[in-house]
């Protein structure tokens, strides 16, 4: 099994560079008239070596098509990569642009097959969504069949960590757009560049707007599903944070004392499930379709180390078995440290529009039901521009990959992550 990879490769062997980052978003009555406002307020005309863009759901497929021809036909780049997200930061009607000059870089583009690995579509579910319900089913009779002790891991690629040709040499970092299957390539690249950020945006979910599942970007060309980015060999490289402002704490923290891939059973050896229920009726009363999280520190680290915790969602929790599915792709261990989580209700809120530092951009993740296709944005009669900042809000998810922690796909409702580029 492998997966299918087509790349450009610029540079055999690839030479640190000093790199130049712009960014910028723009609004306007059409697709036009965004590419145009923003091609007027750059200040130079050479031609990029990437340019990256991000465009919001509130477009047509032919918009979108006409986006990549005029891109590429007026800014000339080398590399063009992007895909459609739900908003974009400051007016969420429009486009995002992040271009790269006197950059060196690998792009890369892995094409959706039988053959890729999908780690998603069967490892996890989702607390009491009946929609889930035989994924649910699977992992609880797949337990029940090969017994817990041989259930194993959750995690481990049934191939050797392939990478994309050309990136056979430690990159400064690794940008990337991704359907909701990226976990195939985040481990390869774990796995041979384990402290190289890696960060990304999951695209928008766009089957009542272009026909395909998910929409992205690859010159001129339009992709359904699959994966688009590079890799960085630029001097600068990056700093991963995260935010998670819309998670409240729920008990104390405890340990994992008895686990199996990314299954809990025991916490301070006493149920996972049971001492979740006990949480919550000691609480406030909640709602039935309350969704809850768990935030997993790393081994040998505590709940003092908020820069490095984890935060997944709980998908399924049996009371008579005890056990509790985790949605992650990453095996949890016994010892870690773990923290239940819920979430406050912030309303509507695009969090990649939150103020942002120098050389920052910001992908969020939007609240299900918060999305264009709930709460539709007004289209502006005039064009404007937002200088110095690009990113975008994905009810999908976005890619976050720190230094020697999992890379991970991060779709906990209004957290977002932040990579600032350093020298």
């Amino acid at each position: 099994m492998s997966l299918l990879f087509s790349a450009k490769i610029f540079l055999t062997t690839p030479k640190y560079t000093r790199s130049i980052w712009t960014s910028l978003t723009s609004s306007g009555s059409s697709i036009e008239e965004c590419v145009q406002t923003s091609i007027d307020s750059l200040k130079t005309t050479k031609a990029p070596d990437v340019c990256v863009v991000l465009a919001s759901k509130s477009f047509s497929l032919q918009h979108y098509r006409n986006l990549l021809e005029s891109l590429n036909t007026q800014l000339k780049p080398n590399v063009l990569i992007g895909g459609v997200i739900d908003r974009v930061p400051q007016v969420d009607h429009g486009i995002s642009l992040w271009l790269g000059h006197d950059e060196t870089l690998v792009p890369f583009k892995i094409k959706d097959s039988p053959d890729r690995l999908k780690i998603r579509s069967i490892s996890v579910g989702r607390w009491g969504r009946s929609e889930e319900t035989e994924r649910l089913k699977f992992q609880s009779d797949h337990i029940d069949k090969v017994g817990w002790k041989d259930f194993g891991s959750v995690s481990t690629p049934a191939q050797a960590f392939e990478l994309p040709p050309g990136l056979n040499e430690k990159p400064s970092f690794v940008f990337t757009i991704s359907d909701n299957e990226p976990d195939q390539l985040l481990q390869s690249l774990d796995h041979h560049y384990p402290d190289v950020p890696k960060v990304g945006i999951i695209g928008a979910s766009t089957p009542f707007v272009t026909g395909e599942p998910y929409t992205l970007f690859q010159g001129n060309s339009i992709m359904g599903a699959g994966m688009v980015g590079f890799a960085s060999y630029g001097k600068k490289s990056g700093i991963v944070s995260l935010s998670h402002e819309a998670m409240e704490k729920l008990g104390e923290p405890v340990k994992i004392t008895r686990c199996r891939g990314n299954i809990i059973l025991d916490l301070d050896q006493g149920g996972a499930t049971g001492l979740l229920l006990k949480l919550i009726q000691g609480g406030p009363k909640l709602s039935k379709d309350e969704e809850f999280y768990l935030a997993v520190y790393p081994p040998n680290e505590d709940e003092t180390s908020e820069g490095n915790v984890t935060i997944s969602r709980i998908t399924s929790g049996d009371p008579g078995r005890g056990n509790m599915s985790v949605d992650t792709t990453a095996d949890l261990q016994i010892g870690q440290t773990v923290q239940f989580l819920k979430k406050k209700d912030l309303g509507f809120k695009n969090v990649s529009s939150d103020q942002i530092g120098s050389d920052e951009i910001v992908f969020g993740v939007s609240g299900k039901d918060y999305t264009i296709d709930a709460a539709p944005v007004k289209i502006p009669t005039e064009a404007s521009v937002v200088s110095d900042v690009f990113g975008g809000v994905s009810e999908n998810g976005v890619v976050v990959g720190r230094s020697n922690i999992p890379s991970e796909v991060l779709d906990v409702p209004f957290s977002k992550v932040i990579f600032k580029l350093s020298q």
